[in-house]
């Protein structure tokens, strides 16, 4: 039989049979594989840090909201995914530059062992990872659900101590004026609310914060969402506050309420009732009608709800402008490596620790007088987290009495430090008179700066000295007292110090003046002892 020929018409259908070859994909782009070596790096740079957040979160109840942050951030980028791929530009040395920032915090925060500044570190990394491997276009457009991240940065535990201390006074005399708004008799002695029966203590928990944080960060929120001028959405966010304190106010006026009309084994159940999720309810509804005067007031005017839109991210185009991959690359890793190196021989265990007498012995420098050791308020201690610390009254031959309180840390670091005397004496029903701050020269001619204040309570005054011994320094300023306890811990590898609090009562007949000269002897005495228990 002849072989078909070309003219056949079956020619056309003979056709050599190949074999199946499964398609090949395409490596992984070397980009993106960067991209994810050097956020793990970094993570593993991080881990202290994330390991602290995740503990402070857990521990401490005003900052249980801050989980949700991150998940908000990753939703607000998920539902703008189309904009944000079509912001991804050529890598960029910008990043580079930002990434180099944040790891030049995180090691700052190891140095001197403020988590704070590894926190900050940490949300700038991120910015500088995207800036680094999208260009600047992709970090400008989720620059929004970046900049969230930072709402779940726990504050320092001293802001959160002043802060806790002023929302009780606040809550405090707002309560009681609503309280007397409802025809019931009540005083108020300092953060203690007394109805006869029964007295309400407006403790730290009671003090609105746990409410303030979470609430501003929905407050900020609400404002990106607001389609409205940039003043308002300012004005969305600082409602916040005097929302918050307005609120717990009310709990504590609604708590005064429940006492006076059903009696006192009400008031724990009232307590409990509007705590948590019933006050931020309420906040939730007041802010909300804030926002709906906004629109309203607005022109054209503007639907409440259609006033809140969808969080769309801003479409940013990237640049033309491109720097090679692999320079850009190379130095985000390189920068990576030498933190990791440096990272590794910076511990907090090279803080140095000098050697100290402890302030068991401090009542003996005071041979011939009366001396009486107290114990220390648990709260207060529990708060200050003091290596050593002593409260002593004093009472001298001819009669004079001085209380002197001292604390000492070996380090501070991770929540520890100084509880503020300006915080804590309201408390205790005594308010503040005056205040100054009294510059002077120490016994060895050093600068020596302490506050000075006059207390009253009734008819009742006293006067109180207090400063930072610091390592050397005597300082009335907190903010100057954390300057130089960040440049210490980097150039003295110490961040230990003392506060040191006297105290004399200013009698019937007695002048300021005359309560004065006996605190400066009394200043003159600790001085000359001080140094073997607080070194320099």
């Amino acid at each position: 039989m002849d072989a078909p020929t070309s003219n056949s018409p079956d020619a056309g259908l003979v056709k050599k049979v190949e074999p199946a070859v499964r398609p090949v994909s395409a490596p992984p782009p070397i980009r993106l594989i960067a991209l994810g070596a050097t956020a793990l790096a970094a993570a593993f740079l991080f881990r202290d840090a994330l390991a602290n957040l995740w503990r402070r979160w857990g521990e401490q109840q005003e900052l249980s909201h801050s989980y949700f942050i991150p998940l908000i951030s990753l939703y607000l980028i998920w539902i703008n995914r189309e904009t944000v791929k079509k912001s991804v530009g050529a890598p960029s040395f910008v990043g580079v530059a930002i990434l180099l920032a944040a790891l030049g915090l995180l090691l700052l925060g190891q140095l001197t062992s403020i988590f704070l500044l590894q926190h900050l570190g940490l949300v700038t990394a991120i910015g500088g990872l995207a800036a680094a491997f999208g260009g600047p276009s992709l970090l400008r457009t989720i620059a929004a659900p970046t900049a969230f991240l930072f709402f779940a940065v726990p504050p320092p535990y001293w802001l959160i101590t002043v802060l806790s201390w002023k929302f009780q006074q606040m809550s405090s005399i707002l309560g009681v004026a609503m309280i007397e708004a409802m025809g019931i008799p009540v005083h108020l002695s300092g953060n203690i609310i007394d109805l006869g029966d029964y007295k309400l203590q407006v403790a730290e928990a009671c003090s609105g914060l746990r409410y303030l944080f979470p609430f501003l960060s929905l407050g900020v929120m609400a404002a990106y969402m607001y389609r409205g001028r940039f003043w308002q959405r300012l004005l969305i966010v600082a409602a916040t506050v005097p929302i918050t304190v307005l609120m717990n106010s009310l709990r504590i006026a609604a708590t005064g309420a429940m006492v006076q009309a059903y009696g006192v084994e009400h008031a724990e159940g009232a307590l409990h009732f509007f705590e948590g999720w019933v006050v931020f309810l309420f906040c939730l509804a007041a802010l909300f009608a804030v926002i709906a005067l906004l629109a309203r007031l607005s022109s054209p005017r503007v639907n409440p709800i259609d006033a809140l839109t969808t969080p769309d991210l801003p479409a940013t185009a990237p640049s033309p402008k491109r720097a090679p991959q692999a320079a850009v690359i190379g130095a985000s890793a390189a920068c990576v490596v030498l933190a990791l190196a440096a990272s590794s021989v910076i511990t907090t265990d090279a803080l140095i620790m000098p050697e100290r007498k402890d302030f068991d012995g401090v009542p003996a420098e005071f041979a011939a007088w009366e001396k009486t050791v107290r114990p220390i308020d648990p709260t207060v201690a529990e708060v200050l987290g003091a290596d050593d610390s002593i409260v002593v009254d004093l009472t001298t031959p001819e009669g004079d009495r001085f209380n002197l309180y001292m604390a000492y840390l070996n380090a501070q670091r991770d929540g520890r430090s100084w509880h503020s005397p300006r915080q804590c004496i309201p408390g205790g029903g005594w308010k503040i008179a005056r205040h100054d701050i009294v510059k002077t020269r120490s016994g060895d001619g050093g600068a020596f700066s302490y506050n000075r204040m006059i207390i009253e309570n009734g008819d009742h005054r006293q006067l109180v000295y207090y400063w930072y011994d610091q390592r050397g320094r005597k300082i009335a300023n907190e903010f100057v007292m954390k300057f130089w306890l960040i440049a210490d811990a980097v150039t003295r590898k110490r961040s230990d110090g003392a506060m040191v609090r006297l105290i004399t009562p200013i009698g019937d007949g007695m002048s300021v003046e005359d309560a004065d000269a006996k605190l400066q002897g009394m200043v003159e005495l600790v001085e000359r002892f001080l140094p073997a228990y607080v070194p320099s």
